[in-house]
């Protein structure tokens, strides 16, 4: 499968779910697993999840982060400065956490034996430059050296990161017999309005603590405010690419359920 195959994985039908927990930032975060292994069990549709972090400032970083003794060195070091750790079960490394951040997140069983992991992020990234185009903007997908989080399939405008991506593929092929059917979790995080410069000091002070060689530059990242160059919070933008997703997928032959 080519990575340009990235519509071959679309189900013929799917949810689009705006579910928050603002009260709870982690079982926030967590709560796409939650969802992906009732999609596994074929106990509900394929899901595509759009939602806000819940209202606190602080990092969201992987499993590895944080493993050994320096790592929760640094997640206390964090938590006395104000920046609490959450732990999410994708992979790549530190992003900003709070409310000026929007995530999608693409939730589907495993079905297609050839799938690979860059026709997802494919499918994970190409309606979010779509959606761009239609606010107005140029973007694309690749690295931007020293951006945090730094991968292939960062999304850019004008050469500075606005979108950060990751992946997790667990269980075995739907359909199999296996007692832990499988999904794959594409999830994109979306700067929309935060301080972006103050989150690329927190993430390089963590990984200060954590004894890590990760020095992230400020200059590297945006927001998609200062890209529009107009007003653009977390809960207009949740709405806009809800109801862009909504037209999208249709015209992609999808049956969508919001």
């Amino acid at each position: 499968m080519s990575t340009a195959d990235w519509r071959v994985l679309l189900p013929t039908e799917l949810d689009i779910v705006t579910d928050e927990f603002a009260e709870h930032p982690l079982n926030n975060i967590l709560y796409d697993d939650e969802i992906a292994k009732q999609v596994a069990q074929g106990a509900r549709r394929p899901t595509v999840r759009v939602w806000r972090h819940a209202p606190v400032q602080g990092l969201v970083v992987s499993r590895r982060d944080v493993a050994g003794a320096n790592g929760e060195f640094a997640m206390a070091a964090m938590a006395d400065e104000g920046w609490p750790i959450f732990v999410r079960s994708t992979g790549g490394t530190a992003v900003p956490h709070g409310s000026g951040m929007l995530n999608m997140s693409i939730i589907f069983p495993r079905q297609h034996e050839k799938a690979t992991t860059d026709a997802y992020y494919r499918l994970l990234c190409q309606p979010l430059i779509d959606w761009f185009v239609h606010l107005g903007l140029s973007a694309s997908t690749g690295e931007v050296p020293g951006s945090y989080c730094d991968g292939g399939y960062n999304v850019q405008v004008d050469g500075k990161k606005i979108v950060g991506t990751a992946q997790a593929w667990r269980g075995g092929l739907a359909g199999t017999t296996s007692r832990h059917p499988g999904y794959v979790l594409a999830h994109a995080c979306i700067a929309i309005d935060l301080d972006i410069g103050a989150a690329i000091s927190a993430i390089n002070r963590f990984y200060g603590y954590a004894g890590a060689a990760i020095d992230v530059q400020p200059e590297t990242a945006s927001t998609l405010e200062e890209r529009l160059q107009r007003p653009f919070d977390s809960a207009k933008a949740k709405r806009s690419l809800v109801d862009f997703l909504g037209s999208y997928l249709t015209t992609q032959g999808v049956n969508v359920r919001c």
